[in-house]
């Protein structure tokens, strides 16, 4: 990871040079940008401005359904489980320690259009923008020993996610706790346990203390990646895990973008890549922070600027948790067949499984699921040339995986009518939306005939132990039984937000 050097001014004569060094990597080559290369916009002025930002979108971005009782005639839900990504955090200690020295960055802009006056003609930062980034400060209570905390709007995302899924299935969640009908799980960090705690909140009110919750060192289920050799080596150790994303970030759309935006600010100069990906990700902590509020570092950016980084953001995540990784099905099954497995002990007449099943885990496992089940995918793959094809992409952090995240299967137990006896049916939800047309099942309803059909070769290939221990990639045809089966299952999804 490049290192962030404080920056250095050069002086040619009358004219002023800023010099940002920022450590080893590529640079841009000539730096030189016409101003009539720039678009006038600003950002305060806009009234719609552009809000989503990969996985550090913020949950309320998105456009949800009302808090009110999810009905589907003739049958009652019997059984609820979900898996849930923790809400929104502050960032890790390493990036903590880039976004502080946003603040030498900001002087420089500052010195660049009130001393040197060196911003261009056409672009420049409006009136407005200037007057907030010339107002931001790094939070000083944002140190390293918080990092990756939980926020205060990360405790309401999920206490108010828990509360609308309580009125939406009354009963299930408007039960009192007990650990035979509750099943919770948070991985040991303490940004999955605060979330729990949040979420029970929202489920149990002042009754949230006699809740009872399991966490493991070694999670298999919720954080396989972490304490997986196999992947660590064959994956995480991989340079073409990276290679797509790092052709994108050398691509001419990504290196002009790079230049139109230091030039928006004042420079004159190259800089490493680096100073773009923190500026953005101050851009969009900040927003997640405070929903409400503008963001100061994103006056840097145009819509269609953000728009590219957002494309970024997802091609990177495509090839490190999502499709464009072959073996991610091999950690992503685990969730796969938890749910199966306790939808199957229900169906099978046992009563004694858990009514309520809550899982809090982070990003990459929610895509590793997402990847396993055949969630938002699309049907030419992500690459770092193909940007303006994937203008319609399924595979969108923003709206499939912003902070709080979630994805519900809901157990129904249904009447036959005239014919004796109950048939099971199940539906799926992603973030609070449910999934309505997908294997010719009405309005989302699908027969459990159906879910066991697609499912039952997912279950029992699936050993995330031993393929992380390299005895076996059992689950490595699962893909194959799925494309099938959720090959239009984000049809409907998709939607609800183009």
């Amino acid at each position: 990871m490049n290192v962030f050097i404080p920056l250095i001014l050069l002086w040619t004569g009358s004219q002023s040079v800023a010099q940002i060094n920022l450590g080893n990597g590529g640079q841009f080559g000539s730096f030189f940008t016409p101003d009539n290369d720039l678009d006038d916009y600003c950002y305060r002025q806009d009234e719609e401005p552009y809000i989503y930002f990969g996985t550090k979108t913020s949950y309320d971005s998105l456009t949800r359904r009302a808090g009110q009782q999810h009905i589907v005639p003739g049958c009652q839900p019997v059984q609820f489980w979900s898996i849930n990504r923790h809400g929104t955090r502050l960032p890790k200690v390493k990036k903590i320690q880039k976004l502080r020295k946003l603040q030498d960055v900001k002087d420089e802009i500052v010195k660049n259009y009130e001393d040197r006056k060196s911003y261009p003609v056409i672009g420049k930062l409006c009136f407005d923008d200037y007057n907030l980034l010339r107002r931001w400060r790094w939070n000083d209570t944002i140190t390293e020993d918080k990092a990756a905390a939980l926020t205060q709007q990360g405790i309401n995302e999920l206490k108010l996610l828990a509360r609308r899924y309580k009125t939406k299935f009354p009963q299930l969640l408007n039960q009192p706790y007990n650990e035979q009908n509750y099943y919770f799980q948070y991985t040991q960090t303490d940004r999955t346990h605060d979330s729990y705690q949040a979420y029970i909140e929202g489920l149990f009110d002042r009754d949230f203390f006699k809740v009872h919750a399991n966490t493991y060192g070694n999670d298999m289920l919720l954080k396989a990646y972490r304490n997986c050799k196999e992947w660590h080596e064959k994956s995480d150790k991989n340079p073409e895990t990276s290679q797509e994303y790092r052709a994108f970030l050398e691509s001419e759309d990504y290196q002009k973008m790079a230049r139109q935006v230091l030039r928006r600010l004042g420079f004159r100069s190259e800089l490493n890549v680096s100073v773009i990906q923190d500026i953005y990700d101050m851009c969009r902590f900040n927003k997640a922070w405070q929903v409400d509020q503008p963001s100061a570092w994103c006056v840097a950016f145009t819509k269609s600027q953000l728009k590219l980084l957002e494309y970024g953001e997802d091609l990177k995540e495509y090839y490190n948790t999502g499709y464009g990784n072959p073996l991610i099905q091999n950690i992503g099954c685990g969730a796969v067949q938890d749910m199966y497995r306790k939808f199957e002990k229900t169906v099978q007449g046992f009563s004694d499984g858990n009514k309520v099943t809550a899982l809090f885990t982070h990003a990459a496992t929610m895509q590793a699921v997402y990847s396993t089940l055949g969630i938002a995918k699309d049907y030419e793959p992500l690459k770092s040339d193909n940007y303006r094809k994937q203008q319609r992409r399924m595979w969108r952090t923003s709206l499939i995986n912003p902070f709080a995240a979630n994805l519900v299967a809901v157990l129904y137990q249904c009447q036959n009518g005239n014919q004796q006896g109950n048939s099971f049916k199940v539906m799926f939800f992603l973030n609070e939306i449910p999934i309505e047309e997908f294997l010719g099942c009405s309005v989302g309803i699908c027969d459990w005939a159906t879910v066991e059909k697609n499912f039952q070769q997912v279950v029992e290939n699936c050993n995330v132990q031993a393929f992380c221990d390299g005895e076996s990639s059992a689950s490595s045809q699962i893909g194959s039984a799925l494309l099938s089966f959720f090959a239009v299952l984000m049809a409907a999804f998709r939607q609800h937000y183009w």
